[in-house]
């Protein structure tokens, strides 16, 4: 008896809307096709395309999760936030993403194959990536390599992925998710229901604003084939991916405890300190905070407590960047992570030391910091 492949991937369709009105309407969005030229199923944000064969032998749980997989990975855009990432560390990060939410909030099963970690699943993609990279965590096996930086067209020619991830593109998958978000709140049913605010995964894909932990990976990683955008006084020091690997490195985190700075936005702070650490394990550094005068410096890892915040005065950026001058003189060039509303005295010449400014909702607007790059916290 031969099955009618696109009748069942539709039919996966529509259980999946009435299960998961979040799911179901981002199938609103996708396009879906079946082709041989894929062994299992792929996509490359655009499309979704699935193996005639493959499908055949899925049951019905196993195909409504497969489906859900691959949208996923559309929706969250995956294949342009890899940029220049190893291909297969990036699909293993991004399928124990999503297949993590699959376990958590569906009862659809994953085909065999799939990659899974329960302990990173919370954590966005570029977290878990840096994880692996560091070999700070044993490499599990794939075998549905599904993320393509290249088209399939109907015909089985090979498209580009630049037009595959235009700025529109995305601009459709960011409304796609916010429509998803609302229809699962209004129905009060699936995944979604009680919003996504709190997933960082999520956050990752549809800010649009360039995240401080994009930032902090353009600073710390830096690959021969992506120079672009990267200060070229700092590649003498070979902060490249591959010098990186098992190895910890200089960084001085700064937490501005000023008047102007209150409890909220202190521990705003230290929540994105931990993220931090979450996403590069290998730091080991030093911790001040700051107000008109500088405390610390203290010790700065994944295992060290967090100390209690000093200060409450005016505020100065000085002190800090004259700590940072000594240790240029020393020859020692560490990266400069500075959280604060912007609002304060700048010193008058910039340091050698490569400084990323992470600023508060209602901070300083970013023209305003006279050197280093700016991150904006939600």
């Amino acid at each position: 008896m031969l099955i009618d492949i696109p009748k069942r991937l539709q039919g996966a369709v529509l259980r999946i809307r009435g299960e998961h009105p979040f799911f179901g309407t981002l199938a609103l969005f996708a396009e879906f096709r079946v082709s041989d030229d894929v062994d299992t199923a792929a996509t490359n944000g655009r499309v979704l395309w699935f193996n005639p064969s493959f499908v055949e032998k899925q049951t019905t749980p196993q195909l409504c999760g497969l489906v859900v997989h691959e949208l996923l990975h559309a929706a969250l855009q995956h294949v342009p936030r890899r940029k220049e990432r190893d291909g297969t560390l990036w699909n293993i990060a991004a399928d124990i993403v999503v297949n993590g939410m699959i376990r958590s909030d569906t009862h659809y099963e994953l085909p065999v194959g799939g990659v899974e970690d329960a302990k990173l699943a919370h954590l966005s993609v570029e977290e878990i990536y840096e994880q692996l990279n560091t070999g700070k965590l044993r490499m599990p096996k794939i075998v549905l390599l599904d993320l393509l930086s290249i088209g399939i067209s109907g015909d089985g020619e090979q498209g580009s992925l630049e037009g595959a991830h235009s700025e529109e593109m995305r601009r459709h998958w960011r409304a796609a998710v916010q429509q998803a978000g609302a229809v699962a709140r209004r129905m009060n049913k699936g995944f979604g229901r009680q919003g996504l605010g709190g997933l960082r995964e999520i956050e990752s894909a549809t800010n649009s604003v360039l995240s401080w932990r994009e930032i902090l990976w353009q600073f710390m990683v830096s690959t021969p084939f992506d120079f672009g955008g990267f200060d070229r006084r700092f590649i003498h020091r070979k902060l490249y991916l591959e010098d990186m690997v098992g190895e910890s490195f200089d960084v001085a985190i700064v937490v501005d405890t000023s008047g102007s700075i209150g409890g909220p936005e202190l521990a705003a702070f230290q929540s994105e300190i931990q993220g931090i650490l979450d996403a590069y394990p290998q730091i080991h550094g030093a911790l001040f905070f700051a107000d008109a005068e500088l405390y610390g410096p203290y010790e700065f890892s994944k295992d060290a407590p967090f100390p209690p915040a000093l200060g409450g005065g005016g505020t100065s950026f000085c002190p800090f960047f004259k700590w940072v001058a000594e240790q240029e003189r020393n020859g020692s060039f560490p990266v400069c992570i500075y959280f604060t509303d912007g609002y304060g005295s700048f010193p008058e010449a910039a340091p050698e030391s490569p400084v990323l400014w992470v600023a508060s909702p209602g901070g300083l607007e970013s023209p305003g910091f006279p050197f280093g790059s700016v991150a904006r916290m939600g």
